[in-house]
């Protein structure tokens, strides 16, 4: 509505309007001049008498205790007419309460929030509902936007004014209410206008909240549906399918993946969660003080991980559950006490020392002149082709020399005893039986004397074969001691460091731009995470479906994204474009500002100590590059001397062996 030209609390006197701290559906918060523990809500349209009779009712029944835990209303507001156009309560503090359980958010926003924190806002909690009801009034509209939590676990309730309120005889009904959060009893209504809420109804919002707390923002109907089609978390909680209960695999559910299993809990505490889940207990479901007095003894019996002190979980459970859920997702769950601190420290330290750039720490060097030391290193000759042992001049071996010469010997008496014998046999005819006799017994002898011709055949064919394969295997040596492929692998490695060395400046650079993309990705996620998705107008995207968006993270424009989106049960395409154009349009008005959020002076410093340290690294490379190079070719000339050294005298043993094989 348009702002009374003058508008007075119940007393009659006038309040004057700070700035505007907030802005919902049906009203706005301001600040009051002159007040700091009062705040004032004024509502956009005029209020119904109902409405007023309402505001009235609340603030004559406010007590000390609805005010310890909620933002009730203390006194009116009313405009000329007298009407009532608002009220005046107490400062809100504290966090939405979604920003605790949720894992993510609790890390920024509750940095030394550990489980034992929890379990203390979950009994809270519950003694934040315990006031309400016992006062006479039910809750109705439970939803994740009308808990805050400060950092001390208290819990403040606000929008107070839609609770069921009942004032003697007269009760004001609760009009609102968020289906993921309400009993199987309720779901499905349209309307809740003349719909009397009960506190039974209270305690099961109140059972959904505290389970959320405990279980990293799990809703306990959202699991794993093994039946055909989607299981929306109404259905599901129309149907009594909580996911971690006793009977979820009768009903077709299970946890999801990663999540704490419920026998992680003391036993108390498991069976209120079945007894508030349950469909037997529809009339009677675990009350808040049965819930703080469980969530006492609970806090009671936390122990310490002995690997993290981080982590705390009941004494019962068989080891700590933290450790194996961060293990399996790489997620971080809960901060170390000492994290801050220490990554203070460490920014400091980095600060306190100084570092140059690349140019700068060459000083000492000469690019031009190490390169044209590693130029000068002669490049090892490659393998030649050694020639075949058959083609070299070689002489018989003395036993082969030898055998040789006895055998020309052999030759020519066998010739003058041929001779002798036919002139016998001209001359001395009737001596030609002694002549035959003779011949024959000569030519005999030299037969017997010859006959060592085939063992020293076959030695030298042996020694041949032999040597041949020492051959082929200097040869190969030989091949193997001329490779280049170490002194030209180096020389590649060197050319490499050059390139690298020269483009530091490139590399700074460019990194340099890197960290400028981070800082408008920063300031593009800081204006992404001002619109929130529960303030949005959307066509077709109601409480019901923020709220669900809400439980799986998708709380503004920065967590709107298609993979998210997919895993929000019942959440269709139609929703996903919209919500997708929706953040595509809030991109559109993103301005940079490089005078916001600038670079950290402690990444600029880490990114200069690795320019440094690259630097360094590459000029000790280089510097080595010739001495190493020098080392490499001496060792392949060496290895090649060494293998053309043996292959000679191996070659003309060959050469001399085919050569007495071929004589014998």
């Amino acid at each position: 509505m348009k702002r009374a030209a003058r508008i007075v609390n119940g007393s009659g006197v006038e309040i004057r309007f700070g700035r505007e701290l907030g802005r919902g559906g049906e009203g706005s918060v301001f600040e009051i001049e002159g007040r700091s523990d009062l705040v004032a809500k004024l509502y956009h349209k005029p209020l119904s008498k109902e409405k007023q009779d309402k505001i009235e009712a609340m603030v004559r029944l406010k007590t000390e205790r609805l005010l310890r835990f909620t933002v009730w209303p203390v006194d009116v507001m009313r405009d000329a007419g007298r009407r009532v156009v608002g009220f005046l309560m107490p400062c809100l503090s504290g966090q939405e309460i979604h920003k605790l359980y949720g894992p993510k958010t609790r890390l920024a926003e509750f940095p030394q929030a550990g489980y034992s924190f929890l379990v203390h806002t979950a009994a809270n909690l519950a003694r934040a509902f315990a006031a309400v009801h016992e006062a006479g009034h039910v809750v109705g509209d439970i939803n994740h936007s009308n808990f805050y939590v400060t950092d001390q676990a208290t819990i403040l309730m606000l929008d107070c004014d839609s609770f069921q309120v009942q004032s003697g005889g007269t009760r004001f009904g609760c009009d609102v209410g968020i289906p993921m959060y309400m009993p199987p009893e309720l779901q499905g209504v349209t309307s809740f206008r003349g719909v009397v809420r009960s506190r039974n109804h209270d305690n099961f919002g109140l059972a959904v909240f505290i389970f959320m707390l405990l279980f990293m923002g799990r809703h306990p109907f959202a699991g794993k549906y093994s039946g055909t089609g989607d299981m929306p978390i109404e259905r599901a909680i129309r149907e009594f399918r909580f996911a971690y209960g006793s009977s979820a695999s009768a009903r077709q559910m299970q946890p999801p993946p990663g999540a704490l299993p419920l026998q992680v809990l003391p036993p108390a505490v498991q069976a209120l969660f079945e007894r508030a889940f349950a469909q037997e207990s529809m009339t009677r479901r675990p009350d808040a003080q049965e819930w703080i007095a469980a969530l006492q003894d609970m806090g009671g019996v936390l122990m310490p991980c002995s690997r993290n002190s981080a982590h705390q979980y009941p004494s019962q459970a068989k080891g700590c559950p933290w450790c194996a859920m961060e293990a399996a997702t790489g997620g971080l769950l809960f901060r170390p006490a000492d994290s801050s601190q220490r990554m203070a420290s460490q920014a400091g330290t980095m600060g306190g020392t100084g570092s140059g750039t690349a140019a700068d720490s060459a000083a000492g060097f000469q690019l031009h002149q190490i390169w044209a030391q590693i130029q000068r290193v002669p490049t090892p000759a490659p393998a030649r082709t050694l020639p075949e042992p058959s083609t070299l001049a070689a002489e018989p071996s003395a036993p082969v020399a030898a055998y040789l010469r006895r055998r020309k010997w052999r030759g020519a008496f066998s010739l003058v005893s041929l001779l002798s014998a036919a002139g016998v046999w001209i001359f001395l005819p009737g001596f030609w039986m002694i002549t035959a006799g003779g011949l024959v017994g000569v030519n005999l002898l030299l037969l017997i004397a010859g006959v060592g011709r085939r063992s020293l055949r076959s030695a030298r064919s042996e020694e041949r074969d032999r040597l041949r394969e020492r051959w082929n295997e200097l040869s190969l040596r030989y091949a193997e001691a001329s490779r280049l492929a170490p002194f030209a692998g180096k020389l590649r490695e060197l050319e490499q460091a050059k390139r690298e060395y020269m483009d530091l400046e490139v590399f700074k650079a460019t990194e340099l731009r890197r960290l400028e993309a981070k800082q408008r990705s920063g300031q593009m996620q800081i204006h992404l995470r001002r619109h929130r998705i529960e303030q949005a107008q959307l066509d077709g995207i109601g409480p019901g479906r923020k709220a669900s968006l809400a439980l799986f993270g998708i709380e503004t424009a920065l967590e709107v994204e298609t993979h998210r989106l997919a895993r929000v049960p019942g959440f269709g395409p139609a929703n996903t474009r919209m919500l997708l154009a929706w953040r595509d349009r809030i991109e559109r008005r993103f301005v940079f500002d490089p005078t916001v959020g600038q670079i950290p002076q402690a990444e600029i410093l880490a990114l200069e100590r690795t320019v440094e340290a690259r630097t360094r690294d590459l000029e000790r490379r280089l510097s080595l590059g010739a001495s190493e190079l020098t080392r490499l070719s001496a060792g392949i000339r060496s290895r090649q001397e060494a293998a053309l050294k043996e292959a000679g005298g191996t070659a003309r043993a060959l050469a001399q062996a085919e050569l007495d094989v071929n004589a014998l």
